[in-house]
């Protein structure tokens, strides 16, 4: 067996060895990363819109929304989220009094009210993640989980959309949310305006005349279940299942109810008209003001302008003081650098006298070249004649 061959035969065996330990290491490392990922998301409380992404969907990420969902879910929705859990379920036997006014969401179907995408879209993250923080009807529906940490919220939206097959079936023709522009400034024209829209869309037949929900259609109205309906009570601004600021029902009117009766306006009321009927719908609140909404909606704008040349201009403070600190340890380095040009000034100042020293030589032989240039005087001038 020759020599070359053996070595060949090591070299191989330790390029695997070392294979092996890379892969193991490699795998180590991604495993306690796949381990800690969770965690470094954000653990917020409180809030209503995301501060941060949601942590990557793996089988850990589910299994943990799974927790949460049996935890805080599945009394309402039911163990296969359907809507069917033993709160609706055995509410009318056991606790009829507090029985839900509506059947829990079923999440199998992937039929939502509340999104920002239009009719018969799926909702975003970001919509499913603001219904979970914010809730819905206060003391009817679910209830607001803002005090879960952000990332726990996350986890329990992957779960619940692993719950249907549209999230797969519909992943490449997801819409996108629809855009809402600044609210116009109402007035006494607007309200009127919004009077008429709301008759031209027969919206009395549900909602009521002065929008109590106590419409002649009222008592007919079934969601897409069957299962009876109350039409919203626009008086007050608690009992909307969406949001009730002026976007927010803007938003409303614009993607409609999924589920219900509730339609969307977007192919039926141009902008301008959508927004003079949010006004006169938010007109029939018991607390409502013109002069505070016409207020609210100018300090709105102003702290929107104020951002945004914030945004542009100013400089944050964090960024100024690293500035000046960088450029305070910059300024030994500048006056290190002086006494080399000063050291560097006496070599110059001595070669002057030399160029000085020079300079007479070169004055000396100016006047004898500048003589020998000169046309030579006769020696002797002619003698004057004798008087």
């Amino acid at each position: 067996m020759s020599k070359t061959f053996v070595a060949g035969v090591f070299a191989i065996a330790a390029a695997l060895a070392l294979g092996v330990t890379l892969a193991q290491t490699a795998k180590k490392e991604g495993a306690e990363a796949a381990r800690a990922s969770f965690f470094s998301y954000s653990s917020a409380t409180g809030n209503i819109e995301p501060e941060g992404k949601s942590p990557p969907i793996d089988p850990k990420l589910l299994a943990h929304g799974q927790w949460v969902y049996r935890g805080l879910c599945i009394g309402c929705h039911g163990v296969k989220g359907d809507g069917n859990g033993g709160v609706w379920t055995l509410g009318d036997k056991y606790a009829k009094a507090h029985k839900l006014p509506r059947q829990p969401r079923d999440f199998t179907s992937a039929v939502f009210k509340v999104r920002s995408t239009p009719s018969g879209s799926l909702p975003t993250d970001v919509d499913l993640f603001k219904a979970i923080s914010r809730g819905l009807v206060a003391d009817q529906d679910m209830p607001s989980f803002s005090y879960l940490p952000e990332r726990d919220r996350w986890a329990v939206i992957a779960y619940v959309k692993s719950l249907s097959k549209r999230w797969i079936e519909e992943k490449d023709f997801q819409e996108p949310s629809i855009a809402v522009g600044d609210p116009t400034i109402p007035d006494a024209a607007a309200l009127v305006a919004g009077k008429e829209v709301y008759a031209k869309m027969q919206c009395a037949k549900c909602h009521g005349p002065t929008g109590k929900g106590d419409g002649p259609s009222a008592a007919e109205l079934t969601d897409d279940a069957g299962l009876p309906i109350v039409p919203r009570d626009f008086s007050d601004a608690s009992q909307f299942v969406a949001g009730s600021d002026p976007r927010g029902v803007y938003q409303t009117f614009t993607t409609g109810l999924d589920g219900t009766p509730m339609p969307s306006f977007a192919d039926f009321l141009q902008e301008p008209e959508r927004w003079q009927l949010v006004w006169y719908v938010m007109s029939l609140r018991n607390d409502w003001n013109l002069d505070h909404a016409r207020k609210d909606v100018r300090q709105s704008a102003a702290g929107k302008g104020a951002q945004a040349d914030l945004g542009k201009g100013a400089q944050p403070a964090a960024e100024k003081a690293a500035q000046a600190d960088a450029d305070k340890a910059a300024q030994p380095a500048d006056k290190a650098a002086q006494p080399a040009d000063k050291a560097a000034q006496p070599a110059d100042k001595a070669a002057q006298p030399a160029d000085k020293a020079a300079q007479p030589a070169g004055k000396a032989a100016q006047p004898a070249a500048g003589k020998a240039d000169e046309p030579v005087q006769p020696a002797d001038k002619p003698a004057q004649p004798s008087k």
